[in-house]
């Protein structure tokens, strides 16, 4: 492209002479200034990509939920221009998770032990007993609110908001961190048989990005319905989501790393136990981060 200021029938990016739409030395396109407007940007260009079957954000989005390990490996044999780049992939997710999230969380296990699967940004309204009851099941948070403040169903209003916000601050943006702690695990297990840490980076990434975007439908679930009948849909559909997931990290993991393994029951039972292990590992991770961010919380109020 040219732009105002620069030489016409140059390249805007590569300095070289451009004789046709394109430089034929880097593949810039030369600059119509009618493209430029907002509404050619909305009539073709948003249209062209969210309507286009095709596209790279349908494809991408296609292979993602469907085909587990496919877009990793893709970009670890080169071919990667047809397909949304997976940091954007992972950035676009946890946006729309964040929006949609309404401060729940989720949750794995039963009784004094439960784990987080996934970040949880809390709302200003929740109580202070509810992250507790979340985070914290042995009621250590809930012992050091007492020792300074009493009772968390007495606290005010400001001291709850104060405390869910610098919760929200320091945790939640630290717990979708648990991404490199999945790739560093994967390269710990299977670098061996890809030596690149990139690659188990760019793998995390599309998972995480799966991950998110599939407890939309636990959202979904629990918005569509009122009453005692959202939380007899969520206690459904939470388990059957999990399952996905979890089936989903061991098939990505057989595709990426094992396909050419001689024996299959093998390369299965390798990839079961390490998508148990990757997922159990990333709940233990973000658990502990929403617990240090209550202490620090606490702490800091």
């Amino acid at each position: 492209m040219t732009d105002a200021g620069g030489a016409p029938g140059l390249c805007a990016s590569c300095g070289n002479a451009v004789a046709a739409g394109y430089c034929s030395h880097c593949g810039e396109e030369v600059l119509d200034p009618g493209k430029l407007t907002l509404r050619y940007f909305l009539s073709h260009t948003v249209v062209h990509e969210v309507l286009n079957l095709d596209g790279k954000i349908w494809r991408t989005l296609r292979w993602l939920l469907f085909r587990p390990g496919f877009l990793a490996l893709e970009y670890a044999v080169g071919r990667r221009r047809a397909y949304v780049n997976p940091v954007r992939v992972l950035l676009v997710a946890i946006i729309v998770y964040v929006l949609a999230q309404g401060g729940s969380g989720f949750t794995l296990g039963s009784g004094g032990l439960k784990l987080s699967i996934a970040p949880a940004p809390v709302s200003p309204e929740r109580s202070i007993s509810g992250t507790f009851f979340q985070t914290d099941r042995f009621g250590i948070l809930e012992r050091m609110f007492v020792e300074r403040f009493g009772s968390p169903e007495s606290a005010s209003n400001e001291l709850r908001s104060r405390f869910n916000r610098m919760l929200n601050v320091f945790s939640t943006p630290l717990s979708f961190t648990a991404v490199f702690l999945v790739a560093l695990t994967l390269y710990a297990c299977f670098h061996r048989r890809r030596s690149l840490l990139v690659e188990h980076v760019v793998f995390a990434m599309h998972y995480y990005s799966f991950a998110l975007l599939t407890l939309l439908l636990v959202m979904l679930a629990f918005r569509l319905n009122a009453g005692r009948l959202s939380m007899t849909v969520m206690l459904a559909v939470l388990p059957l989501v999990m399952i996905w997931q979890i089936v989903y990290l061991a098939r990505a993991i057989r595709r990426f790393y094992f396909a050419a393994a001689r024996s299959r029951v093998a390369a299965w039972t390798v990839s079961a136990v390490g998508a148990l292990v990757v997922y159990l590992l990333n709940s233990l991770f973000i658990t502990v981060l929403q617990f240090a961010g209550a202490a620090f919380a606490i702490t800091r109020l």
